[in-house]
């Protein structure tokens, strides 16, 4: 049977959090919360997945500290970076947070064998970082990238 649940894009699937919104582009899918902030009206999560082939050869060694230098020239602080495993590939993250805002960033990077980057993204407000970071690591664990593209 066909599962509603889980959302196909052309180099990945993965599980919708339950009650949430989904757009679909042509290299990005983006999945907001129904939970909105009282001031703003802006979801309080946004969960995003890109992924698209590069046209030159990806090395995560070369790539996440430009990605790092990057971030240092914005108006926020890298709070974290770190390792971990995503559907068996290995990914960096960091954790990101603006000044001038209540949001934190959470972005994910992969540069697979295929010369696909895929960037996973939480973008949330201080006040619910945590609480939906955990409907966050349910998501991430149910990612599952194709392996050619």
């Amino acid at each position: 049977l066909f599962d509603r649940t889980i959302v196909r894009a052309e180099s990945f699937s993965v599980k919708m959090p339950e009650g949430w919104q989904v757009k679909k582009e042509k290299s990005e899918v983006t999945f907001t919360s129904f939970e909105t902030d009282l001031f703003t009206d802006m979801p309080v999560a946004i969960f995003s997945i890109y992924a698209e082939k590069q046209k030159g050869a990806l090395f995560m060694d070369d790539l996440f500290p430009e990605l790092l230098h990057t971030l240092q020239r914005e108006d926020g602080k890298v709070l974290a970076t770190g390792e971990e495993l995503i559907d068996e590939q290995k990914a960096c993250w960091v954790l990101f947070r603006y000044n001038k805002s209540e949001i934190a960033v959470m972005s994910l990077y992969i540069a697979d064998d295929y010369n696909r980057l895929v960037r996973i993204q939480y973008v949330g407000t201080l006040k619910k970082f945590k609480e939906y970071g955990k409907i966050f690591d349910v998501f991430k664990k149910s990612i599952k990238l194709k392996r050619a593209m």
